[in-house]
């Protein structure tokens, strides 16, 4: 994988060529004091501007929090919080223009594996305070911003500073996630799709895989090949009814994209013979969620689901001790 690879599948590069086949697009540039603000640890602190959306309560609404110096914190709050007047109302009237509800991502990536901090637990941005909330939490966009290029054979220090950062605003489609799926191109031949959501079974795809093939080849075929400059990549797109493709995003070729159903192994493999579509074909063949790991501690996501199984036996031996020093409290007090 190369840089350039990286940059032409960069939302903002691509967006214009394919304008009138993927879904309404505005590509705000993101100043450089947002950039540092994103980009910086410490505590989850919105912009002044998500004053007025935040709940106005009043003092003696926290009565049961008992004694707080109200005024300590307003000024901690005033110093810590930053302010970005003209990108917010900027990304508040793209917003408005979009019937009030949006899609947000960076150049690369969106903050879907932030969902669980947010307020309606989906993508969906109706406020600047959900929008800011996303941006920060996400380790997606975190990346974005650090280190694009990490996977790129050719990547050198410098390629970072020089990329122009966007806040992509999309106006909200509700999308079924049955009728998304993710193309592999190898060499400008369509080789290999597959449905994006493993982590569920849909039973309308193999009643309509013959239309779906068909769908996909003829949307490459007529809107793509010989338009996206790299000849070889990974292509998002959904299918939300019979003869009708929209597309979604572009990705670049290698292992830093999901390879879903299949192994990257494979994938490089696949020359020759007609367009390879996986599918789940049973509800036993389902896959975890991808995103799983980001909702909760990673620890509690192995006890869960036992993928470490020397954790759990570290906890329960800690239940054990616990349960023997219960009993031996237990003893003592009756003696």
């Amino acid at each position: 994988m190369k840089v350039e690879e990286v940059l032409q599948c960069s939302l903002p590069s691509w967006y214009s060529q394919f304008e009138k086949v993927t879904f309404s697009t505005v590509c705000i540039s993101l100043p450089g004091e947002v950039l540092d603000y994103l980009r910086e640890d410490g505590l989850m602190v919105l912009p002044k501007e998500c004053n007025n959306e935040s709940y106005d309560g009043k003092e003696e609404d926290y009565e049961e929090f008992g004694d707080t110096d109200w005024n300590d914190d307003d000024n901690q709050q005033e110093n810590e919080q930053k302010s970005f007047p003209e990108f917010s109302q900027e990304v508040m009237k793209v917003m408005k223009n979009y019937g009030g509800e949006v899609f947000i991502k960076l150049n690369w990536s969106s903050p879907k594996d932030a969902t669980w901090v947010a307020f309606n637990n989906n993508m969906k941005c109706s406020s600047l305070s959900q929008l800011y909330l996303l941006l920060k939490s996400s380790d997606f966009v975190a990346h974005d911003l650090s280190m694009p290029f990490s996977s790129c054979e050719d990547c050198r220090p410098e390629d970072s500073e020089n990329v122009s950062y966007s806040l992509v605003v999309r106006k909200w489609v509700d999308v079924n996630p049955g009728t998304e799926f993710r193309c592999w191109v190898a060499d400008g031949r369509l080789v290999a799709a597959c449905q994006r959501d493993t982590s569920n079974y849909y039973p309308h795809l193999a009643k309509e895989e013959a239309s779906i093939r068909q769908d996909l080849a003829s949307f490459f075929q007529e809107q793509v090949v010989d338009k996206f400059p790299l000849k070889s990549y990974v292509m998002d797109v959904t299918r939300p009814r019979k003869d009708k493709v929209i597309l979604v995003d572009f990705n670049p070729w290698g292992d830093t994209t999901d390879s879903l159903l299949f192994s990257w192994e494979e994938l490089e493999e696949m020359t020759e013979g007609e367009t390879c579509l996986r599918y789940i074909r049973e509800s036993g063949g389902v896959r975890p969620h991808p995103y799983r790991h980001y909702s909760l501690p990673r620890d509690m996501v192995d006890l869960a689901s036992g993928t470490d199984p020397y954790k759990l036996m570290d906890f329960l031996k800690l239940k054990e001790r616990t349960e023997c020093g219960d009993d031996d409290s237990d003893q003592s007090d009756q003696e």
